[in-house]
């Protein structure tokens, strides 16, 4: 059998996700679909509190009576963050005889490489897209081929579109307007009664970074990420930086640091980054600059002082914001570190920053000319304006 898969929060599941599933289904020849609430979506941070049994039961209730659609509460049960790659693992046990199809957006298709073991997902079911318009049709198709180079096998199926988000139909419910044409009647009546999206309640985005984290990191990395954001958190508190930035902006500073290279510069290139000389010939400077693009681009983290810490963290740069000062240091004396000098970088970050600055700068250049490693140019910068600070006072 030929079954797709179709993932998503569905806060709520509205009448553009079934639409859009049964015509991929059509295109496609798909036997069944599945539809695949998440747990906390690796790649869109939940912004609503409507809670895993709500969304599941909505799901259920929008589906019941089609054929073609079935609801798994496989990654809500798991719990934690929901990896593309374990839902297809499970479902390729469940299903060894059969193909499976991964159902996604335009948006999502593109952002492919930037997946957790994303090499193995090319191996686990066909990725098939559907464009917005035919200018995207042609992005994709570029994107799709791009893929194929990794194995993909890759579907861009022309189907019509239903204009229609979970955004607006939560903003209508809020509003009190009519929900007729997007929601079922079913999920319209259940979104009354259970007092739904009035008012909506918000969560904390840092809490689900930790799941994402979590599963995308290793356990020595994921625990030094931990320390690097309680530590960011307590210099914010001193030097008057906002500490809740600079909390997310540690928590998430390494998050590409566990990818493999080839993935990180395919990332890049997809976002259209370039590396200078330096960083090319620098695969420890990467994940800063993939990092920053993941965070901005697929976790949808638009705080442009959270973005430039995270992207200067490895380098530094001359005309640092607080921020960003905050978090290089952090990097530099969270309590995992044990290089030499750490003892005196911590009493140097209480004592004075601008000293600590120095002292650090110091520090990674004389480390990187001792090994001959190549000097990044806004390392440079920065040192000289420190030094050149210094002499002035």
């Amino acid at each position: 059998m030929k079954i797709g898969i179709f993932g998503g929060s569905f806060d709520p599941i509205h009448n553009g996700h079934t639409a859009l599933v049964h015509a991929m289904a059509e295109a496609l020849a798909l036997d069944r679909v599945v539809l695949m609430p998440t747990g906390i979506a690796p790649h869109k941070v939940k912004k609503t509190a409507t809670s895993d049994e709500d969304r599941l039961t909505m799901c259920r209730l929008a589906t019941a009576g089609d054929p073609l659609l079935e609801v798994s509460d496989f990654e809500i049960r798991k719990g934690g963050a929901s990896f593309t790659v374990d839902t297809l693992e499970a479902m390729h046990e469940q299903y060894p005889d059969d193909t499976l199809y991964l159902l996604m957006g335009a948006d999502m298709f593109l952002t492919l490489t930037t997946w957790k073991r994303f090499e193995d997902i090319v191996k686990l079911a066909v990725l098939c897209t559907v464009p917005r318009d035919e200018a995207n049709a042609e992005e994709l198709r570029t994107y799709a081929e791009m893929l194929c180079t990794f194995g993909a096998r890759c579907e861009v199926v022309d189907a019509p579109l239903y204009a229609v988000s979970s955004t607006e139909v939560r903003a209508s419910v809020e509003n009190g307007a009519s929900t007729e044409k997007w929601l079922s009647k079913a999920v319209s009546d259940y979104i009354r009664k259970r007092g739904l999206y009035r008012g909506e309640a918000t969560v904390d985005p840092d809490k689900q970074y930790l799941e994402i984290l979590r599963a995308r990191l290793r356990p020595d990395r994921f625990e030094h990420s931990l320390c690097v954001a309680a530590e960011a958190y307590r210099l914010a508190q001193r030097c008057g930086a906002d500490p809740d930035k600079a909390y997310t902006a540690g928590l998430l500073h390494d998050i590409m640091k566990n990818t493999k290279p080839q993935l990180q510069l395919q990332i890049l290139k997809d976002f259209d980054i370039l590396l200078d000389a330096v960083e090319q010939g620098s695969p420890k400077l990467w994940h800063a600059r993939s990092g920053a693009v993941y965070v901005q681009k697929v976790l949808g983290v638009e705080d442009e002082e959270i973005l430039t810490a995270i992207r200067y963290h490895t380098t530094g740069r001359a005309g640092m914001g607080l921020l960003e000062k905050v978090l290089f240091l952090a990097d530099f004396t969270s309590a995992d570190r044990v290089y030499d000098d750490v003892d005196v970088m911590r009493r140097l970050v209480d004592e004075d920053m601008e000293q600590a600055m120095r002292y650090a700068l110091g520090y990674t250049v004389r480390d990187l000319a001792k090994k001959g490693a190549p000097i990044h140019p806004d390392t440079v910068e920065l040192y000289n304006e420190l030094a050149l600070k210094r002499s002035v006072n």
